[in-house]
């Protein structure tokens, strides 16, 4: 569910962090100095029987496995081998930082995750995991609790790029056990956490655990627990995730799930970063310091976590930075838990099970009453309402805004916090490009509201200040939105050629690929709505445009915005003032060509460039008659 990779590194209990990274390889100088390179040295550390010798090796591999560029290396050599069986090792000390260790190594991707599956590391960890008696409903120690921890965040990690790993998993039986941790009250906030961000994870186009979690009565519950703080929001909104998941469940628990996350919609962000204030000023940049730390995208859990309250040496000043990282990872999974439910791919199969074996079936519901009387686009009609009593749309846009000048003055040194809320406006910007596309203009609250929303975007965008990830959701939004106005011609009445200009500008100045793509497909449907000299203006751009397109894609979504223009009017004197029959000719070849260069790069938008292919070609016939006549 939308998650992406980060590398934020994660040391386990008991490694001093306070030394840097070349001394932390110093255990290795004896090798070294007989000609033995540092993770050679390690490998002969964690080979002798000493526990002193294995746990400085360990400490080392940790920091070792923070360099990007000794990745390689790590991969090339006996490492990993030699250092997986000591997550079954007898010495608890030796496991908790064997598990960090490699967890710190796993964040590097796919392919070191593959990389560890290959090298057989599943089998010590899942081996690790079963041997927890999670009935006890606790942990005999601290260490016990972290090792723990730490091998769930591993798990996930390998699960999130490795389908090996969640076949493995499936094998082994491990989520009936895991389910028993969601409870906060016997393992903990920061247990539960880890567990439901695996669950997460491993509940993603896993149809093998659907059957286990649409029985599993505590994520329904989770929906409804009373949140005293922002993990257990965290961790309400992980169970709402799970059960969108598993399309019976979201189909059945809609307008729980809905309710459920309104009160993360309803937070303040900027309000709260404000209140907050004094604990992001006296908090260590990450500059400052090295941070051993892993994390994900909905891992951003900053200290080693166990079933106790804060520990004696973490300050109220870090369990409150803590906190609001919670509702920072809560409040994105939010957007995403509401894309995922308004996405009209999804809504197809809910009520279908064609693709399911009689082993992978999921637990019946009443959905007759759902399919019955569904809403806009064949979404679930509780959807809808719920969307609307809740004015999720209205919440949504506030969520989407840039960060107010004095939170960016704020936030100058915290790159951590700036990242995250970045990604979040990201998601809650997508988030309504979605709904855009499967709500009417009524539910998404009027012509008028949308045009606004629309020319609010456009004064975001030509601010020329944003990263390339939110300015590709902005004008995505813009586009979209602008789709439903096509029939209000007369909102658009005020539009100057100045106004135009600026679009064009933005358009031809872009080198984003993705982002010029979305203004080009705007000039189309702005074609539509404005007076002939403005149109002609348009269709002179998105001529000059195409000609200079080096990408096959698109070069095909500008022919396909050219053509828009002509669908509703067939304005004779601007193809022949613009001399169009020779130009569109010109292009057609153009295409032709780089189709035959690029055909095999097509992929899954080989389809849509077909279309254009065909419809551009009766375009060409329909200009040529109409230039004779």
């Amino acid at each position: 569910m939308g998650k992406i990779r980060k590398v934020k590194t994660r040391t386990p209990s008991g490694v001093d962090t306070s030394v840097d990274l070349e001394n932390a390889l110093d255990n290795a100088t004896e090798e070294e100095a007989t000609g033995c390179g540092p993770i050679e040295a390690i490998c002969v550390h964690l080979q002798r029987p000493d526990v002193e010798d294995k746990l400085n090796g360990l400490h080392s591999f940790a920091v070792l496995a923070l360099r990007k560029e000794k990745v390689q290396e790590i991969c090339e050599s006996d490492l990993v081998r030699i250092a997986a069986p000591l997550l079954c090792d007898k010495e608890p000390a030796i496991r908790d930082a064997a598990a960090g260790a490699f967890r710190n190594l796993s964040v590097f991707g796919s392919q070191v995750c593959d990389f560890l599956v290959d090298n057989d590391i599943l089998t010590a960890l899942l081996s690790l995991l079963l041997d927890y008696d999670l009935t006890k409903k606790g942990f005999d120690s601290e260490i016990l609790s972290d090792i723990f921890l730490q091998a769930v965040h591993l798990l996930r990690n390998l699960c999130e790029s490795s389908p090996t790993a969640t076949e493995a998993f499936n094998q082994a039986n491990l989520l009936p056990r895991l389910l028993l941790c969601l409870d906060y009250r016997m393992f903990g906030i920061d247990i539960a956490l880890s567990v439901a961000q695996l669950v997460l994870v491993v509940s993603e186009n896993n149809s093998s655990s659907w059957n286990l979690l649409a029985n599993a009565s505590i994520l329904p519950e989770l929906l409804n627990v009373p949140a005293e703080s922002h993990g257990q929001l965290y961790l309400n909104a992980l169970a709402a995730g799970i059960l969108c998941n598993v399309p019976a469940c979201a189909a059945a628990h809609t307008r729980e799930i809905l309710t459920s996350l309104n009160q993360l919609l309803t937070i303040d962000t900027q309000a709260h970063l404000m209140g907050c204030k004094s604990e992001i000023q006296t908090a260590k940049s990450k500059n400052e310091a090295p941070v051993l730390e892993i994390s994900m995208e909905t891992e951003e859990l900053t200290e080693a976590q166990n079933v106790n309250p804060p520990k004696p040496n973490e300050s109220e000043g870090e369990e409150t930075l803590k906190n609001l990282e919670h509702l920072l990872d809560a409040q994105r999974l939010v957007a995403e838990i509401i894309t995922n439910l308004g996405s009209s791919d999804d809504q197809s199969e809910w009520g279908s099970d064609s693709n399911q074996s009689e082993t992978e079936s999921v637990a019946d519901y009443d959905m007759e009453e759902d399919a019955a009387d569904s809403g806009s686009g064949g979404l679930p009609a509780n959807f809808l309402e719920t969307i609307k009593q809740n004015q999720v749309v209205e919440k949504l846009w506030q969520k989407a805004q840039p960060l107010d000048p004095s939170v960016e003055k704020l936030l100058d040194q915290q790159d951590g916090i700036r990242e995250k809320l970045a990604k979040m406006r990201v998601s809650y910007l997508i988030c309504l490009q979605n709904l855009c596309n499967v709500l009417t203009a009524e539910n998404l609250g009027g012509y008028n509201d949308i045009y606004n929303m629309w020319m609010n975007l456009g004064q975001q965008a030509f601010k020329g200040t944003e990263d390339a990830a939110v300015m590709e959701a902005i004008t995505s939004l813009m586009r979209s939105s602008l789709s439903l106005l096509k029939t209000r011609r007369d909102l658009f009445g005020q539009m100057t050629e100045n106004d135009l200009n600026m679009i064009i500008e933005g358009a031809s100045k872009c080198t984003m690929m993705d982002i010029r793509v979305n203004w080009n497909r705007m000039l189309g449907t702005l074609g539509s709505l404005l007076s002939e000299s403005l149109v002609k203006a348009i269709v002179l751009f998105l001529l000059n445009s195409c000609a200079r397109e080096d990408d096959l894609w698109a070069l095909s979504e500008g022919l396909d915005a050219l053509m828009d223009i002509f669908a509703v009017d067939d304005w004779p004197q601007i193809i022949a003032e613009l001399e169009m029959c020779e130009r569109v000719q010109a292009l057609e070849e153009l295409f032709k060509s780089k189709l035959r260069q690029q055909k095999r790069e097509l992929k899954e938008r080989k389809a849509t460039i077909y279309t254009v292919k065909t419809n551009f070609a009766r375009f060409v016939s329909y200009l040529n008659k109409n230039c004779k006549q």
